[in-house]
């Protein structure tokens, strides 16, 4: 399949509808709720220059991570289509 199919088609299947399952599972709330607590007390801690710095690699950290998981989810529509060609 095309790589611009696997854009457009994991864009409109993530868009939201991931989020919706996310927050309807117990374990992932916990972490999100437990990742609130460990941040907040880490940003009592620092200077300004130092929250600055932290922001900034959090940010560059998730990018990396919202990439790593778009690549992850179109190989399994790879693998999914491969499978379903091969029992055809």
């Amino acid at each position: 399949m095309d790589n611009e199919i696997f854009e457009m088609v994991t864009q409109s299947l993530t868009e939201g509808r991931i989020s919706r399952i996310m927050n309807c599972d117990e374990e992932y709330e916990a972490a999100k709720l437990h990742e609130r607590v460990v941040h907040d007390k880490l940003m009592e801690l620092l200077t300004d220059q130092q929250k600055e710095l932290f922001d900034d690699y959090i940010t560059a950290a998730s990018e990396t991570d919202a990439n790593a998981e778009r690549i992850v989810y179109q190989q399994g529509m790879k693998d999914l289509y491969a499978l379903l060609m091969a029992l055809a």
